[in-house]
């Protein structure tokens, strides 16, 4: 349970972070709280697209992955963050290259917190 919420944040984080960082992915909002609901909302669906369709999508596409060693993965995830800016009304990502390196963009920044946070608690276990 602690894992799902700690991914949950860290996708969140990476929402915000690539919505400052590249021009073509918005989270708009009138208030601060409906941009924090909104991107909230996206990592969760960004979150419970990872975890149940992705999988059914990369078990489907394995030929394609395999032609093009891998980089069709990259096609998938700007196709999950595609999904979940046509579910949420207050994320905005701009033409095709906006999905691919906004998905880029957040999964380097996921990947690199992830890994961060889950080896400070492994360093952290290791001591007791």
């Amino acid at each position: 349970m602690i894992r799902w919420l700690l991914d949950w944040f860290i996708m969140t984080f990476s929402v915000t972070v690539a919505s400052y960082l590249l021009p073509f992915i918005f989270i708009v909002g009138d208030s601060v709280l409906e941009k924090f609901k909104t991107a909230f909302l996206a990592g969760l669906l960004l979150g419970l697209f990872h975890t149940f369709i992705k999988p059914i999508i990369k078990l489907l596409s394995i030929p394609i992955n395999i032609l093009t060693l891998g980089l069709f993965n990259i096609i998938i995830n700007a196709g999950i963050l595609w999904a979940v800016d046509y579910f949420l009304k207050g994320l905005k990502v701009t033409g095709f290259w906006g999905y691919v390196w906004s998905s880029l963009v957040i999964s380097i920044i996921s990947i690199v917190l992830t890994k961060i946070i889950y080896y400070q608690r492994k360093k952290g276990e290791k001591n007791k």
